[in-house]
């Protein structure tokens, strides 16, 4: 039986981990591998996990990061010390329902893919009402990575089962340091370069809403605000980079011409939102920043993402005009 190894990054996590960890513990699929990376929390965590682990029977391993290090980095962690043919991501303020492993497990190994995800129930903390959060919503069917990319029907991060090979093959890690955008670019990456995927049409990862999440604690200040739109720009930057490099002819047009361009918009749009010309300006001296812009003014881009088209138009022929627009419109 396939060893699947289920990577939990946790941080401050003690008023969650407990039902994050039973879910995990009680999953129908018996051969699973258990790797919580504590990353450094200064409540009572690691004490809580070790002691639920620990009485559980499960293969576990629970390692402790120094410092905080982020959620990509804990991953990163995870993905290191894994030894599963097979590997899961989970937040630690989420759970599983119990046939999440073994129904994504028969899935990815019925149709021999690289990886499988399944969609998405909803719950919110005091509310008396749960959502389904559905992916894809037809029957479901086997396609390459690209065609889910190409018909948008890209799935959370940590509703995979993924395949250590692929992982491995690319060397599939997060961005460290990246707060905001850092697991839309790792899955991007990996349907990429999956050449079979295929999904479970039920709701079986369920995401809790809470107050003490950290997409509502990392959005509670403007400079916050700023930081998050900073990484999540970098995040798409370096997806669509990857998608030029080792995408089929069509990602590849599509990440040159749009999604390339698109970025580097965000990044002048970023610099007007600070009021720091001087970075504005070094972009616009930035050669390469400049050609990928151009590639942008282009009929293949004005017809698909016109938005594109004319903002490239902007800042590359009216730049002050630009800079003071984009500042207003941020005020």
């Amino acid at each position: 039986m396939d060893l699947i190894s289920v990577i939990i990054p946790a941080f401050n996590a003690a008023t969650r981990i407990k039902f994050t960890l039973e879910s995990v513990i009680a999953q129908s699929y018996p051969n699973i591998e258990i790797i919580l990376v504590n990353d450094a929390s200064t409540d009572n965590t690691e004490e809580l996990a070790r002691e639920i682990l620990e009485r559980s029977g499960k293969n576990f391993k629970l390692i402790t990061h120094g410092l905080n290090k982020g959620e990509c980095a804990s991953r990163n962690t995870g993905i290191k010390n894994s030894t599963g043919k097979f590997i899961s991501f989970l937040d630690a303020d989420d759970m599983l329902e119990k046939n999440f492993i073994s129904s994504l497990h028969e899935a990815i190994s019925k149709n021999n893919c690289d990886i499988t995800f399944s969609n998405v129930i909803e719950k919110f903390i005091g509310k008396n009402f749960d959502r389904q959060w559905r992916f894809v919503k037809s029957v479901p069917y086997v396609a390459s990575g690209e065609d889910f990319i190409l018909s948008k029907h890209v799935p959370a991060v940590w509703t995979c089962l993924y395949s250590r090979e692929l992982i491995k093959k690319y060397n599939l890690l997060f961005h460290e340091g990246c707060t905001a955008g850092g697991d839309i670019e790792f899955i991007t990456k990996a349907l990429c370069v999956a050449k079979k995927v295929t999904f479970v049409n039920e709701c079986l990862y369920i995401y809790i809403h809470h107050e003490e999440m950290g997409s509502v604690r990392d959005n509670n200040t403007s400079s916050k605000k700023i930081l998050r739109y900073e990484h999540n720009t970098g995040a798409n930057l370096r997806a669509s980079e990857f998608l030029a490099r080792h995408g089929s002819k069509i990602l590849k047009t599509r990440a040159k011409k749009i999604l390339i361009p698109q970025s580097l918009i965000r990044f002048f749009n970023l610099a007007a939102m600070k009021n720091d010309r001087a970075a504005f300006n070094s972009f616009l001296k930035d050669s390469e920043a400049l050609q990928n812009l151009k590639r942008a003014l282009s009929l293949y881009t004005l017809l698909r993402k016109p938005e594109v088209f004319f903002k490239a138009l902007a800042v590359l022929f009216t730049p002050s005009i630009y800079f003071y627009s984009r500042k207003i419109l941020k005020k």
